[in-house]
Order: C-alpha cells, then sequence, then structure tokens
C-alpha cells in the first residue's frame, strides 16, 4: 500500500522531528524501557500459569482414606491436574505442542483415556473432579 504525497510529505516531516530528539533520548535507553516491558509482560505470563504443586499437596492432606478407594481418588484428581497443565502447555510450547499435537496423542502416551468426560457435557480436566467427589 503506497502512500499519497501528502501522507509522504507528513511522513518525512515526523521522521525529521523524530530525528531532532534522537540526540536528547539515547536509543539504548528508549530500547532498555521496551526490553523491561517485554520481559516483564512474559514473566506475569509465566507466573499466571497455574502449576499443580499446591493443588497435590492440598488433596494429600485433604482427601482422607488410607484404603485403596482414598489412594485411588487422590491419585485420580492429581493426574487430572497433571493432565490440565499439559492441556494449558500444549497452547504456550511449541516443544509439547510436538510431543502432543492432538488428544489422541494424549491417550496413545497414557495421559489421557477415551472414555473420560465430565457432568453436562463439560469434557474438560477442570470438570472431572466434580464427578469424581460425588463419589461417581
Amino acid at each position: 500500500m503506497a502512500l499519497s504525497n501528502e501522507q509522504q510529505l507528513l511522513f518525512e516531516k515526523l521522521a525529521l522531528y523524530c530525528d531532532s530528539y534522537i540526540q536528547l533520548i539515547p536509543i539504548s535507553f528508549v530500547l532498555g524501557f521496551y526490553v523491561t516491558l517485554v520481559v516483564t509482560r512474559w514473566w506475569n505470563q509465566y507466573e499466571s500459569l497455574p502449576w499443580p504443586d499446591r493443588l497435590m499437596s492440598q488433596v494429600s492432606g485433604f482427601v482422607e482414606g488410607k484404603d485403596e478407594q482414598g489412594r485411588l481418588l487422590r491419585r485420580t484428581l492429581i493426574r487430572y491436574a497433571i493432565l490440565g497443565q499439559v492441556l494449558i502447555l500444549r497452547s504456550v510450547s511449541t516443544a509439547v505442542f510436538k510431543r502432543f499435537p492432538t488428544l489422541l496423542h494424549l491417550v496413545r502416551a497414557g495421559r489421557q483415556y477415551l472414555e473420560w468426560a465430565g457432568p453436562q457435557g463439560r469434557s474438560g480436566p477442570e470438570a472431572w473432579p466434580e464427578t469424581r467427589s460425588d463419589g461417581s
């Protein structure tokens, strides 16, 4: 898309105006702000990823039962949390996406089973603990 003569003239004036102030504010100073902004954004996104560690310690503390049923329930809830983590990381990490491009790859790796489904048509791992806590 080409600029009209008037737009070209305005762009040249803007470039000359910016060039006159380039000596006042060094480009490395401006670049430092930009890099700080990008790294801060990335770090905030990284920190907002849910990690299953805290959930796992809470599950092991609050889900009672030293019998087989309690052990299986704790293990199942933790598996759901790990599967949820893998599904989240698939959307942000190319390495994880290459390892698990489809849900069938998760099934083949033993991370998910085809018959898993949640209540009322919700089928994500965030919905599955609801069915497990009801005793089903």
